[in-house]
């Protein structure tokens, strides 16, 4: 973890864009985002601060911090969450499950999709074809199914308590 608070760390997602993320981020502050060798960038998304610690993985070097106001919950190789162009994941400000999209070039929430229900949340899982998010919204037990095209709910499904 490079910066204090809960954290998750991405450093492929990089590797996937057709040019060097850190290229295209602004300055914020005396720390300028340069390409790293072989264009990869790290991403630490810091809960405590929602902000997201930009990083050289080969060196672990710092390389940017950047506020993205949203806390990025658990991201997993073992899910699907990245559909070509936005890492998916949700949140649930006041209690209010959300599927939110954050563009990795620009560092900010793109999309924020609502589910109707009540936190807290535990997943998010993108479908094969990547059209279709699965959230878990404990709260109101059950999942939500959003139609990403559309941002619209397309089926609830009803669980037992606090799935």
């Amino acid at each position: 973890m490079l910066k204090g608070g809960a954290a998750l760390t991405l450093s492929t997602l990089a590797a996937v864009s057709p040019r060097p993320v850190a290229a295209s981020l602004p300055a914020v502050s005396p720390l300028v985002a340069t390409p790293t060798a072989g264009g990869l960038v790290g991403y630490t998304f810091n809960s405590k601060s929602q902000d997201v610690t930009l990083f050289d993985p080969a060196t672990a070097t710092v390389l940017a911090t950047r506020p993205l106001s949203a806390v990025v919950r658990w991201l997993s190789n073992e899910q699907r969450y990245w559909d070509g162009q936005y890492l998916w994941t949700y949140d649930f400000p006041d209690n209010a499950v959300q599927a939110i999209a954050v563009d990795p070039r620009a560092i900010t929430v793109a999309r924020s999709l609502a589910t109707g229900g009540a936190g807290p949340a535990h997943s998010l899982m993108l479908t094969p074809d990547r059209s279709t998010a699965w959230v878990n919204v404990a709260g109101s037990n059950y999942i939500a199914v959003l139609d990403l095209g559309t941002g619209v709910v397309v089926d609830e499904i009803k669980t037992g308590k606090f799935p």
